[in-house]
């Protein structure tokens, strides 16, 4: 007999994304998440969610980029960027009434729109999806609790260098273009404009990346790992 209180999960821990919590839904609820859902294309620089809206829906990256902002005291920061395979902004859309985050794409992007009461549904009546739900949720919290701590007590080379780490995961290449502007960029790691460019010159000086405009080549990953380490 299955142990119920330390039950055996039908998945590998820390590799919960949304396309594996869809996954989880019978074939029923599959058939009736397509029939009802709405595919929507944004281009580069539209917004795909605004802040202050009514949170109606659950919205799901099939492809594409995005930045999630928040503003607080009228500043608003870059928080997080999501890639394909991943809910928008969902650890936010259960706390409030109105969302109080915004996404914006940054290439083209696709997205299926779900409402949000057909989404819960598929929580309360079936378990294995809520499980997924609930650890997909949790990651995404521990990574953006880590992030936060790990810039809290970094100097401007420590806290560049792991933003440049992250940018290089997420384009799972040394070679990307950064969709952002340098004083975006700043704002993300709590740096001045000034100083990321000062920054960036450096490392670009030193041989550690390769700064053209937008793009950057990562030349030396162990000496970013390193500073990321120790800055």
């Amino acid at each position: 007999m299955e142990n119920l209180y330390n039950p055996k999960p039908s998945f590998e821990f820390g590799k919960i994304d949304a396309s594996a919590c869809f996954e989880a839904l019978n074939e029923k609820e599959k058939l009736i998440l397509d029939e009802s859902a709405t595919w929507v294309d944004f281009k580069k620089g539209e917004v795909i969610l605004k802040e202050g809206f009514a949170a109606t829906h659950i919205m799901y990256m099939e492809k594409g980029l995005a930045a999630l902002r928040v503003t607080n005291d009228n500043q608003q920061s870059t928080v997080s960027l999501i890639k394909a395979n991943s809910f928008i902004g969902i650890i936010c859309t259960f706390a409030c009434r109105n969302l109080n985050f915004s996404a914006t794409a940054l290439e083209e992007t696709r997205v299926k729109i779900i409402d949000i009461n057909l989404f819960n549904s598929f929580v309360k009546h079936n378990g294995e999806f809520a499980l997924r739900i609930m650890y997909h949720m949790s990651d995404i919290t521990n990574h953006i609790v880590h992030w936060l701590t790990r810039l809290k007590n970094k100097n401007i080379d420590g806290a560049l260098a792991i933003l440049l780490l992250d940018f290089q995961s997420l384009y799972e290449s040394d070679k990307f273009s950064v969709p952002f502007t340098r004083k975006e960029m700043a704002g993300m790691i709590g740096y001045s404009k000034e100083s990321l460019i000062n920054t960036l010159s450096k490392f670009n000086k030193e041989g550690i990346i390769k700064v053209s405009e937008k793009k950057i080549q990562i030349l030396q990953s162990d000496a970013l790992k390193r500073i990321a380490k120790t800055g």
